[in-house]
């Protein structure tokens, strides 16, 4: 897909141009629409952009979409699957970032293939990188272009903290006193247990899924409290944990995706709080981590509904920074993780199928009706041969939900099919350099021998393995759990003992 060029002054405004024209490019399938009674859809769009540099001075940047993605919806709780065959959060900035890695994995694997090709956007240097200063990693790829930046677009601003101020202020009296006479009653521990399983808060462990609770009564005032204060100071200590919208007037705090009082709960963290986690950990996952010379963060954040930069700043970056205790010496991580700052930037295109937009429309049709949030997602990635899929569920649109999910029917972005990917880089790796010496594999190898377990093939190990490669990434994330984010939502660790498609690669 060729480039376009911006200059700088005109970047933002450019990257989502660039954006609304690809999606613009898509089929219509799986776009919002209007329902047979008239109702009409809305969705949000979120992409990751790739700019690049063609002068020095940094004047003029060539601008490629990379990873694109509508969608507001996730998975409850009971409905996660142990398998890996399902995506547990279908939000759009979650599904581009998810894309983002996916696209991360095949460029490295394409450049491995073929070193000379013309956009490459990775380069190996496996072959020539000295180990880590600790020994645990050998650096495999880095970016060709080293400084490319990577900008998120997002066309309404993250859910939780940083548009929980903006949501209570537009919110409608009527679905204001409606949600706060549901939250008044709501017994979270109750919806929990229709699952067979609650959840519980651990001292050094946040929430986990499988220790049960006494039932607690959330109690709020008669109306929120919608005047906030969106300056509020991050916090030094661990942050407080609410559930989707409960308690307007709490800021700073972190939250689950938001859904209806009366729904069954999802563990899914909002995106203020992954965004935020990402500004810490990279916008590479615990999969890609392990073959890059160094983390790629996001250098901004643009967006337009629901835009408050000092709300955004405080969520996605002033609730991390107690966190540059991940860089101190002599802790055993790599300063190369630790708290980094986006800019954030305000656009004025708005988005065709918006809420906002879509709502315009609505009353100038004069339809009773308000507009409903889409039911499906899209996601789309550069260069990919099946570039997009229509997603329900958590999976491919048209899969039967009540029967088992079949290899065809799963996204290319579910766990299972990620770490399918991540096994196809290692072997292509295993395969080209048959001699490379790698002391990430060699560390998951040395820690299956003290658990008994088999070392003969890759797909050995099972998705949680695979996660916990990255000695540095595992430790940064372990800290930042550990501190300001000590009650984030953690799965069962049991949903992540699923293996990957048998390669039978060697890993000797």
């Amino acid at each position: 897909m060729p480039a376009s060029v911006y200059q700088t002054q005109d970047l933002a405004q450019g990257i989502v141009s660039e954006c609304h024209a690809q999606f613009a490019k898509l089929p219509k399938h799986g776009k919002p629409t209007k329902k047979s009674n008239g109702q009409a859809e809305w969705t949000i769009l979120a992409a990751i952009v790739l700019a690049t540099p063609l002068d020095e001075n940094e004047e003029s940047w060539d601008v490629e979409c990379i990873s694109l993605a509508t969608g507001s919806k996730c998975l409850p709780q009971g409905k996660q699957s142990p398998k890996g065959d399902l995506l547990n959060d279908c939000h759009a900035e979650v599904l581009a970032r998810r894309g983002f890695n996916k696209w991360c994995l095949e460029q490295m694997r394409f450049s491995l293939q073929d070193s000379g090709r013309e956009n490459n956007k990775f380069k190996f240097i496996g072959d020539s990188a000295p180990l880590s200063l600790n020994g645990n990693k050998r650096p495999l790829f880095d970016l060709v272009n080293p400084k490319s930046r990577f900008h998120l677009y997002v066309s309404q601003a993250p859910c939780g903290d940083a548009t929980t101020a903006s949501l209570a202020q537009v919110q409608s009296e009527e679905s204001r006193n409606s949600f706060m006479k549901g939250q008044k009653t709501q017994e979270i521990s109750s919806s929990y247990a229709s699952t067979g399983s609650k959840r519980t808060r651990e001292e050094n462990e946040g929430f986990t899924l499988n220790q049960p609770q006494k039932h607690r009564r959330v109690s709020t005032p008669e109306t929120p409290q919608i005047e906030l204060d969106s300056t509020k100071p991050s916090c030094i200590h661990a942050l407080d944990f609410r559930r989707g919208r409960i308690d307007y007037d709490s800021v700073g705090v972190l939250r689950t995706k938001p859904g209806r009082v009366d729904s069954e709960p999802t563990l899914c963290m909002s995106c203020s709080d992954k965004i935020a986690r990402w500004n810490v950990l990279g916008l590479t996952s615990a999969l890609v981590a392990p073959f890059l010379k160094k983390p790629l963060y996001l250098t901004s954040i643009i967006t337009k509904e629901l835009f408050d930069a000092q709300a955004l700043s405080r969520a996605l970056v002033e609730r991390v920074r107690a966190c540059d205790c991940l860089a101190a010496e002599g802790d055993g991580c790599s300063k190369r993780l630790s708290p980094h700052t986006m800019d954030i930037t305000e656009c004025h295109q708005p988005f065709e199928f918006s809420k906002e937009a879509v709502t315009k429309v609505v009353e100038r049709e004069g339809c009773l009706l308000p507009p409903v949030a889409s039911a499906s997602s899209i996601s789309w990635i550069a260069a990919e041969t099946s570039s997009t899929e229509v997603l329900i569920n958590g999976c491919k649109a048209g899969a039967n939900a009540k029967k088992e999910i079949k290899p065809a029917s799963r996204s290319r972005l579910c766990k299972l099919n990620m770490l399918d990917s991540t096994l196809l880089l290692w072997a292509s790796l295993k395969s080209k350099i048959p001699d490379l010496v790698l002391p990430q594999i060699q560390h998951l190898v040395n820690q299956n021998d003290r658990t008994g377990g088999d070392n003969t093939t890759l797909d050995n190990f099972t998705y949680g393995d695979w996660k916990r490669l990255d000695k540095e990434y595992r430790k940064a994330r372990d800290q930042l759990l550990q501190t300001v984010f000590k009650n984030w939502v953690r799965n069962d660790p049991d949903l992540e003992k699923f293996h990957g498609i048998p390669k039978s690669v060697p890993m000797n």
